[in-house]
């Protein structure tokens, strides 16, 4: 009932933009490209509160494949940092 509620406020093509901070991000953006298959993009990152530098994983995927990718982060690094929100609009390869 949820998954019909959510095709019907957000349409059939809405995306989730997935932020995944992890000091084994190179292994989850492999092992992302691998499976899902997604793109995934590094993005160098400052924590302000720590002052340490980190790279941030920056993916957007289909409703379908988030749950995959989580499974993939927390398999490899139960301890990530993971942000999942929506995306209204996405255009480029993979895409409408």
């Amino acid at each position: 009932m949820g998954k019909a509620i959510d095709v019907l406020s957000e349409g059939i093509y809405f995306t989730k933009v997935i932020y995944v901070i992890s000091d084994r991000y190179e292994e989850i953006a492999k092992k992302i490209e691998l499976e899902i298959p997604r793109g995934i993009t590094g993005i160098y990152a400052k924590g302000m509160y720590t002052d340490e530098e980190k790279m941030l994983l920056l993916c957007v995927a289909s409703r379908n494949e988030v749950g995959a990718i989580r499974k993939i982060v927390n398999r490899i690094d139960s301890n990530a940092f993971l942000i999942i929100s929506n995306a209204r609009e996405v255009f480029g390869e993979g895409f409408k």
